[in-house]
């Protein structure tokens, strides 16, 4: 990797595409990291229990930094990375899409909160 911003330094004069360039190269790997978290099949979750479905929602809620509402939640993820918005539409379209079958199995089994 350093070799690539060496010759990009020989070839280009202007240092303000580096950080942007950086960024972009980090954000690429953003959604490979949500689809290793999202580690249930959405296939399993008729199979699930209320509280297995819970644990999972809430799980990935906490992994995307949403701000967890419940007490129960936040003492059960409290090593999480520290939330920075109550609204979930922070999270990337195909996790918001995750949780919406999540929910819909829940409600299907008649459990509470979903």
């Amino acid at each position: 990797m350093r070799d690539v911003f060496r010759s990009w330094n020989r070839g280009h004069r202007s240092s303000r595409l580096k950080p942007i360039i950086a960024l972009a190269f980090l954000l690429s790997f953003a959604d490979i990291a949500w689809a290793q978290n999202l580690t249930v099949n959405p296939g399993r979750f008729g199979a699930m229990t209320c509280q297995q479905l819970w644990y999972t929602e809430q799980e990935v809620l906490a992994e995307g930094r949403v701000c967890l509402k419940s007490e129960r939640a936040r003492r059960a993820f409290r090593r999480a990375p520290r939330c920075i918005s109550d609204d979930e539409t922070i999270l990337p379209a195909k996790v918001e899409a995750y949780l919406e079958q999540l929910r819909v199995a829940a409600r299907k089994k008649g459990c509470q909160g979903f």
